[in-house]
């Protein structure tokens, strides 16, 4: 553990048994700079529901034995950055449109949904630099997801893009490094 000023870089060795630890870490970093006078219950919650899924997909899907993740406080929000040298993103959307990082043959902007889960349709889009932004639209009727039969891995993207004030994923092509961004706001600024 290294810590600059306001923010704590962590390396996750992507063991499941030290998801524990390592969430306690940050958790206790996050208090103990805020002092809780601008994190509801809510608000950490969240955060604590985002570092949970992050780590979760740093022992899943990177294929890596190790990941970064910082946590940066400003005067207005809380950022999770979680960062390896693993696959890079593949997302397939509904009627398996899917992109791959990196995007090197395709028009972008891109813009889809991705997964829903009955009420809310996951949705992705792309920036000219490659940079995926996901958001949630909520749909306009209630329809059931097939989730029995096809649990999909973007669940957890679901959750993280819920839970956070903006959610994103960047892939740098040159050395291949993944990083998901989640901020969260301050509904105050910190003093």
């Amino acid at each position: 553990m290294r810590e600059e000023s306001d923010q704590i870089t962590i390396v996750f060795k992507s063991n499941r048994e030290d998801i524990p630890g390592t969430l306690n870490l940050c958790l206790n970093h996050i208090r103990q700079k805020i002092n809780g006078s601008a994190l509801g219950e809510d608000m950490m919650a969240k955060i604590k529901w985002v570092i949970m899924e992050l780590l979760t997909n740093a022992v899943k899907h990177s294929g890596e034995r190790e990941s970064v993740l910082r946590i940066g406080l400003t005067v207005d929000a809380v950022i999770l950055q979680k960062e390896d040298y693993g696959k890079p993103l593949v997302l397939v959307g509904q009627g398996k449109k899917k992109i791959m990082w990196p995007l090197d043959n395709m028009v972008r902007p891109v813009d889809f949904p991705i997964y829903h889960n009955g009420m809310d349709s996951l949705c992705v889009r792309t920036d000219e630099s490659g940079r995926a932004i996901f958001f949630i639209e909520e749909l306009a009727e209630l329809e059931m997801p097939a989730l029995l039969s096809d649990t999909s891995e973007h669940f957890g993207l679901l959750i993280m893009t819920k839970a956070s004030d903006e959610f994103a994923y960047e892939h740098e092509p040159d050395t291949g490094l993944n990083r998901f961004i989640s901020t969260f706001y301050f509904t105050q600024p910190l003093l």
